[in-house]
């Protein structure tokens, strides 16, 4: 399956990159960052790669792809691996899109994202930034001098869960950073909050 069109961004103003992303578990991506965004980007939808929900949780991702069930239907929710069994690593995903600018004259552009959940790499063109870590945490990247500013620009961002998520104890109450479900407490999935949760923007 072939991916959506890549967005052009031209002229002054802000440009959304919420479509044409792909998705992947980490661990079933042989690759780097920086071979994602250079030499070896993946083409289209076809494993371990698939469309992705982008602004959206990994949860939404998984959902729309049918690789698990609905949750919010009966008690599908029991059907999908706990955080807390399965690792951080099963559920710390890969996102990829690619992008074309035109920058106009000395124009700057910078990369926001406006809400991420835990933590993030992100790479542009076989540059990779490190984000801070923190729940729903906005980042702004003035990435002007690793831009193509006239072709082709690759992005993937490795977005990774709470460093301890921890297990909701046998008796109840809450295991783990707290991190994830003090502040969205809608089910007990600390699934469904690892995110790139709103727009990614592209400002010139």
């Amino acid at each position: 399956m072939e991916a959506a069109a890549t967005p052009v961004i031209a002229g002054i103003g802000k440009t959304k990159l919420d479509s044409g992303w792909l998705a992947a578990r980490s661990t079933e991506v042989e690759l780097t960052g920086a071979q994602l965004t250079t030499t070896h980007p993946p083409t289209g939808a076809d494993p371990p790669w698939m469309e992705a929900v982008v602004p959206g949780t990994v949860l939404a991702t998984l959902v729309k792809n049918k690789a698990v069930p609905d949750p919010f239907y009966g008690l599908n929710n029991e059907a999908i691996i706990d955080i807390a069994d399965s690792g951080r690593e099963y559920y710390t995903f890969w996102f990829f899109t690619a992008f074309q600018c035109k920058l106009p004259g000395a124009q700057h552009l910078d990369l926001n994202f406006r809400a991420i959940n835990y933590s993030a790499e992100v790479y542009l063109n076989g540059h990779q930034m490190v984000l801070p870590k923190g729940m729903f945490r906005r980042h702004q990247l003035d990435v002007t001098d690793i831009l193509h500013p006239n072709g082709q620009n690759m992005l993937a961002v490795l977005v990774h869960p709470p460093d301890h998520p921890g297990k909701i104890p046998s008796e109840g109450g809450q295991g783990g950073d707290h991190e994830v479900c003090t502040f969205f407490c809608i089910t007990c999935l600390p699934l469904h909050l690892i995110a790139i949760w709103k727009d990614i923007l592209n400002i010139i």
